[in-house]
């Protein structure tokens, strides 16, 4: 377990996220929209740097970050892929884990930056296709019985519950899956099963994650 208030001592929302995705040594993890790397290095800390994590990132010099910090920690697991994760097909069902940050509005933010505040909705609309086709891809690259955490840093419905719901509606064998026992944060979680912080009541950026459950096609799991 975690001393009480142990979240709030660490980087907060951040590491929510991989408490979250929960992976495990000798694991296969996939982080698709990885720099600076902040997430991805504590993939592997909690890994124990045992395994594999693959860092995706659209722009080759934002993935220069995540290997510093790599050498940095001397962890040996990362390894990075610059491209678009809406088109990873060689990654099909390989993944025991899978972690979507989401680009998003940030609307969780908004004490940090006010400026989103003026965010036009075709703007938030070209986001939200993004969003969804990650989520397809990302669907694919694991294997059956494995793990997606979708995370973003807004809380705009749109971008969080409904795509969440969409997606579901349409992949019958996929669930939503309950945070593992020790996860420092339960006191966030809805009763759909996603867990939801607002900045107001919870004094961190607004964040939405959760975790998925990919079963078996042409079963109900």
């Amino acid at each position: 377990g975690y001393d009480e208030g142990w979240w709030m001592v660490q980087d907060s929302s951040a590491q929510l996220v991989t408490h979250l995705l929960d992976p495990q040594p000798g694991e296969l993890i996939i982080d698709a929209c990885a720099a600076p790397g902040g997430k991805t290095t504590h993939i592997a800390e909690l890994m124990k740097d045992r395994g594999t994590i693959w860092a995706i990132d659209r722009e080759p010099k934002r993935l220069r970050k995540v290997r510093e910090n790599a050498r940095r920690l001397q962890l040996a697991s990362i390894q990075t892929l610059a491209g678009d994760g809406r088109d990873m097909k060689q990654f099909r069902q390989i993944a025991d884990r899978v972690l979507i940050d989401a680009p998003c509005s940030g609307l969780g933010t908004l004490h940090k930056r006010p400026d989103l505040r003026s965010s036009k909705p075709e703007k938030i609309d070209e986001i939200i296709s993004i969003q969804k086709a990650l989520l397809e891809e990302a669907a694919t690259w694991l294997k059956p019985g494995g793990d997606l955490v979708y995370s973003t840093c807004t809380l705009n419905r749109a971008e969080n519950e409904e795509i969440i719901k969409s997606f579901l509606s349409n992949h019958s064998h996929w669930k939503i899956q309950s945070p593992p026992s020790h996860f420092p944060a339960l006191d966030f979680l809805a009763a759909e099963g996603w867990l939801k912080i607002l900045p107001h009541q919870h004094l961190m950026d607004g964040f939405f994650m959760v975790k998925l459950k990919k079963g078996f096609e042409g079963l109900n799991e």
